[in-house]
């Protein structure tokens, strides 16, 4: 898309510092404050596939910076993320033009098909991407625990720790749906931190599995799955899993990321102390 008020400059001209502090200045007053410094921006790119030479910042008539949206891609799949006007440049089409710059990138990169993710209540944001074309598939909720030690396990188990094979296999033959933010590539890439697992055996012979991101203060991307490959994993023996994780790390905040709304393993976060902090929707386009 071109446009006689907007240019598009590749984002791998900038720097993580300075991608962050776009990102931040067009974020100040978003519905759920994310902000990001460089390293935070640099594990970012990483982890999640970013394009950064596909995702664009957006420089108006005046040569001011007035905007960013970045491009992810796996594959024939594009993942559009990090969008944000800046406030005081608002109201003039450059979120539309972003959104089309990036998914003219998207194209010439061989995909097929774009998804994205939108807080719901931003319906400004909404309206534009329906406008464009994509549709809404699920509604996630993000969740979170503060940091305490779990109840006691509720049933005799076995905990062990995964190496990082062991993980790595678990990951692979996984058979939830997750989003772009849990999938296995996302939780293997990992910029600096690597993902710790657990395996929890029941006396019954049952057993699962939890992989996690563990930082200096927070936990995140948990997922958990069945040890029987297709096999479906009880919300006992999650709750189990869950147990084993924060009695690993019981001074850690959680957060929880994109859990779909219908699945079965709601009844074990709550159990444990999750609660939701807020939803998104998540939205896709064949192209």
């Amino acid at each position: 898309m071109t446009s006689p008020f907007f240019i598009p400059i590749p984002a791998d001209r900038y720097n993580f510092e300075q991608l962050a502090n776009i990102y931040n200045e067009s974020r100040v007053d978003y519905i759920v404050p994310m902000p990001m410094n460089a390293k935070r921006m640099a594990d970012y790119a990483t982890q999640y596939a970013v394009d950064l030479a596909a995702s664009v910042v957006a420089i108006n008539k005046e040569q001011q910076i007035a905007g960013l949206g970045m491009l992810g891609v796996r594959g024939e799949r594009a993942w559009i993320t990090r969008l944000g006007v800046i406030p005081t440049r608002r109201g003039r089409g450059i979120g539309q033009f972003l959104m089309s710059k990036l998914l003219e990138n998207a194209v010439s990169r061989g995909c097929i098909h774009a998804q994205l993710e939108v807080i719901e209540g931003n319906e400004p944001a909404r309206t534009l991407f329906s406008k464009l074309g994509f549709i809404e598939t699920r509604r996630f909720l993000v969740l979170r625990r503060p940091p305490g030690n779990p109840p006691d396990f509720a049933f005799p188990v076995t905990v062990e720790p995964l190496n990082h094979l062991e993980i790595e296999t678990y990951l692979v033959h996984r058979c939830d749906h997750p989003s772009w933010l849990d999938e296995t590539p996302s939780l293997l890439a990992g910029g600096a931190v690597a993902v710790e697992g657990v395996r929890v055996i029941q006396e019954s012979g049952e057993s699962g599995w939890g992989v996690f991101r563990p930082t200096t203060f927070q936990l995140s991307h948990v997922t958990m799955g069945a040890h029987e490959q297709g096999g479906a994993l009880s919300a006992e023996l999650a709750l189990a899993i869950l147990t084993a994780i924060h009695h690993k790390h019981p001074r850690r905040d959680t957060k929880v990321e994109n859990v779909p709304e219908n699945s079965p393993l709601l009844e074990a976060f709550g159990q444990i102390g999750y609660m939701t902090e807020f939803a998104r929707i998540e939205m896709g386009l064949r192209m």
